[in-house]
């Protein structure tokens, strides 16, 4: 019980400062998914390490760190799309940087630190052009299409875990993730739906049939996210990514929905929108 009201408190807090920072404003919303993409890649690095590998720690933060800014940058149009390019290069120097570091597994090494970049970095900032949409010919700052994504994401979550307790019996991915139900799985939509529905009427901005699309995006490929952090844990063989938040574990538990979905929605409005 005491962990469960641990969990519960945790929870909120998250809840709180997450929608408090994008309600805030662009900044609020930049500093605190700068510092949570670069706490999350952080995590990821010290699961490779204890897997048996070496990831560049430095080298990967600091062009994690650039990947975001450029991209909050780039989202208001204060930066051109060709400084990405040079954002890009970085990922070249880390097989020069691996020359002088003498460590085993070079090439494991130089792939994990990419990856990581391309796993975490990349969908962090790519909520930046979620945040900065084009309004009369010009990108303002607005928090409708980001609000919504996560609330698609914690409905989702909600739904799969209420029905998958109450009526999961078909497992989803025994071999990843034991508990997941397909029952769950369709709950987990059925809810992220609903929510669809009750946003059309808050947000008139944006129609049911745009949000009930956007809403079924986000409940598989989040579903698939959360699939996917499961399998990089059990290879390695942990329970969590971290320690960030009590009862619910570190940061790239709390985002692994966002890391794909979060792309997905990207492209889907860049070229249906």
């Amino acid at each position: 019980m005491k962990e469960l009201h641990q969990r519960t408190i945790w929870g909120f807090l998250f809840v709180v400062v997450l929608t408090g920072a994008i309600l805030l404003g662009a900044f609020t919303f930049g500093f605190l998914f700068l510092l949570l993409s670069l706490l999350a890649l952080q995590e990821f690095y010290i699961l490779c390490k204890t897997a048996g590998y070496s990831p560049q720690f430095v080298p990967g933060i600091i062009t994690g760190t650039l990947v975001f800014v450029a991209a909050f940058l780039n989202a208001q149009k204060a930066l051109d799309s060709n400084y990405f390019l040079l954002v890009g290069s970085l990922i070249f120097a880390f097989s020069v940087y691996e020359l002088y570091r003498k460590k085993t597994n070079p090439l494991i090494n130089i792939a994990l630190t990419v990856f990581g970049i391309l796993y975490v970095s990349i969908p962090f900032a790519l909520l930046n052009f979620l945040a900065f949409r084009p309004i009369d010919g010009a990108p303002k700052y607005t928090f409708e299409l980001l609000i919504t994504l996560f609330l698609f994401v914690w409905s989702n979550d909600s739904g799969a875990y209420v029905f998958g307790v109450s009526l999961g019996k078909h497992r989803l991915f025994e071999r990843i993730s034991p508990k997941k139900s397909w029952e769950g799985f369709f709950g987990g939509i059925l809810t992220t739906l609903l929510a669809a529905w009750l946003l059309s009427h808050l947000f008139t901005t944006y129609k049911f049939n745009f949000l009930a699309v956007m809403g079924l995006i986000v409940s598989v490929s989040s579903t698939l996210g959360d699939l996917v952090e499961s399998m990089i844990k059990r290879e390695i063989g942990v329970k969590d990514s971290g320690s960030f938040m009590p009862g619910h574990g570190g940061v790239l538990d709390r985002f692994d929905s966002i890391l794909l979905a979060s792309p997905i929605i990207y492209f889907a409005i860049q070229f249906f929108v």
